[in-house]
């Protein structure tokens, strides 16, 4: 038999104890590598945010159908289209399926249409009645794209090596291995 090594592991990051501002932070510097973005605006930061933390605009380049033969036609076509993304943040200790719905509701109350993305970024773990529940309501709504960034979504993304500088503002923690200088190196 096998002698048992031991192994080094950590415990689930402390989400519910960043301020709620320092949340949304993380969660729109995540998003910085989503998608090609005009802007992402810290709407939560101000205290009337409507229901909408973080607002971004997804620039898309046109789609490459062919263009009537009018060349003045072709001089309209934007160099990009603009989408709307909606990202709602949470540092709840749990989120029941009906606690989702009402999320979702406060957070499209104010917008006269439906944007083109949302997510629902949340501190804890989420069950799958309550994914259900979002994705119900998501589509009921005619939200092209979405998703729920809960716990382990949250941690598996901080784990990428890119996102080390984050792990590391956020919580101290830094998984990439110290690199010694080149003095040290050659000292040694």
């Amino acid at each position: 038999m096998a002698k048992a090594t031991p192994t080094r592991t950590l415990n689930s990051l402390p989400f519910q104890d960043l301020e709620p501002h320092r949340f949304e932070d993380l969660i729109r510097q995540l998003a910085y590598d989503m998608r090609r973005w005009k802007s992402l605006e810290a709407t939560g930061r101000s205290g009337s945010d409507e229901g909408v933390d973080i607002r971004a605009i997804e620039l898309v380049a046109p789609d490459e159908r062919p263009v009537e033969e009018d060349p003045a036609e072709e001089d309209r076509i934007p160099a990009f289209v603009e989408r709307l993304w909606i990202f709602q943040c949470k540092r709840e200790k749990s989120l029941t399926p009906k606690r989702i719905r009402d999320v979702v509701a406060e957070s499209l109350a104010s917008l006269s249409s439906p944007p083109h993305g949302f997510i629902l970024a949340v501190a804890c773990d989420v069950s799958k009645k309550a994914r259900d529940a979002f994705r119900d309501e998501m589509t009921k709504r005619l939200i092209e794209e979405f998703a729920i960034w809960a716990r382990s979504e949250l941690e598996d993304m901080l784990f990428q090596a890119k996102n080390d500088r984050l792990l590391f503002a956020y919580f101290g923690l830094s998984l990439q291995p110290r690199r010694r200088s080149i003095a040290t190196t050659v000292r040694s």
